[in-house]
């Protein structure tokens, strides 16, 4: 139908459970790799501290950029959900009218 919109208000579920789950995946992945990505010096020498400070700074930018991704991907699904319960609120409301004849 030319000009007509069709949505499926169970496909915005489906996808918000995907990125929730996707979410949930980069958390973890993360949260595991965290001491990884920390290491310790490997001496005691100058060049070492600064290469351990180094990785650890990196560790707290991409702590902080995937914390951020991880939200974003939360409230993307939340939003979804949001407007599948609007679609089925308004189908509800459509087919209650033209099911009494007051359409």
């Amino acid at each position: 139908m030319p000009g007509h919109v069709l949505v499926d208000p169970e496909a915005l579920l489906a996808a918000a459970a995907e990125l929730d789950a996707a979410a949930m995946r980069l958390a973890t992945s993360l949260a595991s790799a965290s001491v990884a990505l920390r290491p310790p010096p490997a001496g005691s020498e100058e060049v070492s501290a600064l290469a351990a400070r180094y990785f650890w700074s990196t560790a707290q930018s991409l702590d902080a950029s995937t914390s951020a991704a991880v939200s974003e991907l939360h409230e993307t699904a939340a939003a979804l959900r949001v407007q599948a319960a609007a679609y089925r609120e308004v189908d509800a409301s459509f087919s209650t009218a033209l099911t009494s004849g007051t359409a």
